[in-house]
């Protein structure tokens, strides 16, 4: 996931969810009693399909775009860290209350909860837990939205810190076979060694090409070390030793093969 993709991401949804409740609480201003009636069952309806707004999307991710579950679930936690308190402040006061009361007084009916007989009552939430909590969801938020930490920690196999290559790292290598017509022709001419240079360099190849940090971890680890594996590796067999989709293995395929051998042209 691009960068810019994850802050949005993780901007946008908190801001839906705060909109619509001062929306709900704006329309509640100077209302009778069975406006405010019907308004509460509203913001139950919200309340719980703002879990829902929450929980989602990583289900879904999860589900079609495995290999980005972790990055975007970084991304969610610091948007809804960062920007809560944010649109929290910000709707409070286009809501028709300032939003000094926030600090001062806490949030009236903020939470749901079961009550006797079936039915859902409200719950407040206090400014003295309030301010705390919406302090640490800011500096948490900060956090997890630093790209350090996003490509350190963005997917499960990435590498804490490039390590020397040992003999025991899987190349992606044919199987043996009868002598090589390439080697045949050309018996003075060695395909390069893996090494810790030879894997800078195509990180760096396919960070020019866009690649997300997380593909290029999974591209890595699962064996290629040189920009020669990659382009001399099919595509199927790609997909096989990193577990991406096809569709991305022979877009970055095609993308590499077009800049070592044309230059990008």
């Amino acid at each position: 996931m691009r960068y810019a993709h994850g802050i949005v991401t993780g901007a946008v949804l908190p801001l839906i969810i705060f909109f619509v409740a001062a929306i709900i609480k704006a329309t509640g201003n100077g209302a009778d009693a069975v406006v405010l009636a019907i308004l509460w069952n509203i913001y139950i309806i919200w309340f719980i399909i703002s879990i829902g707004i929450a929980v989602f999307p990583p289900i879904i991710i999860y589900a079609v775009r495995r290999d980005m579950y972790r990055e975007f679930i970084i991304f969610e936690a610091g948007g809804f860290g960062l920007f809560s308190p944010i649109w929290m402040i910000l709707f409070t006061d286009l809501a028709g209350e300032s939003w000094i009361t926030l600090f001062t007084e806490g949030i009236t009916d903020g939470l749901i909860a079961p009550g006797l007989g079936l039915t859902i009552v409200g719950i407040d939430i206090s400014n003295v837990f309030l301010v705390p909590i919406l302090g640490l969801a800011s500096i948490i938020g900060s956090i997890l939205r630093r790209r350090s930490f996003i490509h350190k920690s963005g997917t499960a196999g990435e590498m804490a810190a490039l390590g020397p290559l040992n003999e025991d790292s899987e190349l992606a290598e044919s199987p043996p076979t009868e002598k090589d017509p390439i080697e045949v022709e050309m018996p003075n001419v060695t395909p390069p060694e893996a090494s810790e240079k030879t894997v800078a360099d195509l990180r760096t190849l396919l960070t020019e090409l866009g690649v997300p940090e997380p593909t290029i971890n999974q591209i890595v680890n699962s064996g290629i070390a040189t920009t020669t594996d990659l382009v001399a590796t099919s595509a199927d067999h790609l997909v096989t030793l990193t577990g991406l989709d096809k569709k991305t293995i022979e877009d970055i395929h095609m993308a590499v093969q077009k800049k070592v051998w044309f230059g990008g042209l």
